[in-house]
């Protein structure tokens, strides 16, 4: 279990570094996938479902803020419409009018849901977006899934039943059957009401004070979301495939955890409560640690060397050896000859030189003797 406390710190820190270049590599691929997804679902007009156009224009996009990115797939969904049907793209503009009005009033910070909620729906687990917003924001992330389940449900549509659009007499034809087909798709409303209710209850179980509160709201708001769809599927009669909802939502739950492990990783077992008050209130604080570790550091150590770098470390070696000895017998020859004595002689040497000490210091005395009677 270190390790993945370790892997995550290497990744916060990583990411800290890189954080610029990873938000852009990140909107790169969101935007390609929703443009391919586009293409590919409703590439009515052939030059806009160019793949280098779809590449490009995700590639602009990623320099940009994700409002522009969610404006270019709307023109982009518009354009395969006015391929396919003048009547239907003047529905699909006055949809996508409303949603922008909407949208820049309450949520203009929440560009990415929308995206990643078409995105979502393509990979069959459209859960995991409401409920990891749940966990990161506040209920007002509704308003993105919502309109992010609204074109999604218009792309799908246009898919399936293209022909019967096209097929209704004059514009105002095309116009009313598309708008009574969507707005009139309980399938859609089934999945928007699941989602309003899991992310309420998510929401409200991740901000209350009992322990393992993350964990038990996701777990919640996925038996909440599969309720509210296998009900509504019964009382409304709509067809859902229950495998692939089940299967989505345990997706969506382990997803979920993950995110949750990556954000907020805490140790119940050391939590605190604090009390205190002042002249207005009561406090009643809990305190919880996060959990962290410390990445160890890298030590480089070097056991071997190549053959060469051997090869080159021994010769330098002799090298430095003959140098030396060189220079040994060179100070040996230069050394000048050092007088050396008999070790037996030693007691005989000593003597000699007291005698010599007494017979100097005799003659200092007389010689001062001297200059004394001289003086008188």
């Amino acid at each position: 279990m270190s390790n993945l406390f370790v892997l995550k710190e290497q990744l916060q820190a990583f990411y800290a570094k890189y954080s610029k270049e990873v938000d852009k590599i990140v909107h790169f691929l969101l935007a390609f996938i929703v443009f391919y997804l586009v293409n590919s679902k409703i590439g009515y007009m052939e030059a806009a479902a160019n793949p280098l156009v779809t590449l490009v224009l995700a590639l602009i996009c990623a320099f940009l803020p994700g409002t522009i990115t969610v404006f270019a797939a709307a023109v982009l969904i518009l354009m395969h419409i006015y391929a396919l049907s003048m009547g239907v793209m003047l529905v699909t503009a006055a949809l996508f009018a409303v949603m922008f009005i909407f949208y820049f009033r309450f949520t203009p910070d929440k560009s990415m849901i929308v995206l990643l909620m078409m995105v979502a729906y393509f990979f069959k687990i459209p859960f995991a977006v409401p409920i990891s917003f749940a966990l990161l924001g506040t209920p007002v992330c509704i308003v993105p899934v919502f309109f992010g389940t609204l074109v999604y449900s218009m792309i799908d549509y246009l898919e399936m039943s293209a022909t019967a659009v096209t097929g209704a007499k004059g514009m105002a034809g095309e116009m009313s059957l598309f708008a009574s087909q969507i707005l009139q798709n309980k399938v859609m409303w089934i999945y928007i009401a699941s989602f309003v209710v899991a992310v309420l209850v998510v929401y409200t179980l991740r901000t209350s004070d009992f322990d393992q509160s993350w964990k038990i709201g996701v777990a919640a708001g996925a038996v909440s979301d599969i309720i509210v769809i296998v009900a509504g599927s019964i009382v409304f009669g709509a067809q859902i495939d229950y495998v692939v909802l089940i299967f989505g939502n345990i997706i969506s739950v382990l997803l979920a955890l993950i995110l949750e492990f990556f954000i907020f990783s805490v140790d119940y077992s050391k939590a605190e409560k604090f009390q205190y008050e002042d002249d207005e209130y009561y406090y009643y604080v809990k305190a919880i640690p996060k959990v962290s570790v410390a990445v160890p550091e890298k030590r480089v150590k070097r056991i071997s060397r190549r053959k060469n770098d051997t090869k080159k470390h021994e010769t330098k070696k002799k090298e430095n050896s003959e140098e030396n000895k060189k220079e040994y017998s060179t100070a040996a020859s230069d050394k000048k000859p050092e007088k050396s004595y008999i070790p037996g002689m030693t007691e005989e040497m000593l003597l000699a030189k007291q005698l010599q000490e007494e017979m100097d210091l005799e003659k200092l005395l007389k010689d001062e003797l001297d200059d004394q009677d001289q003086s008188k």
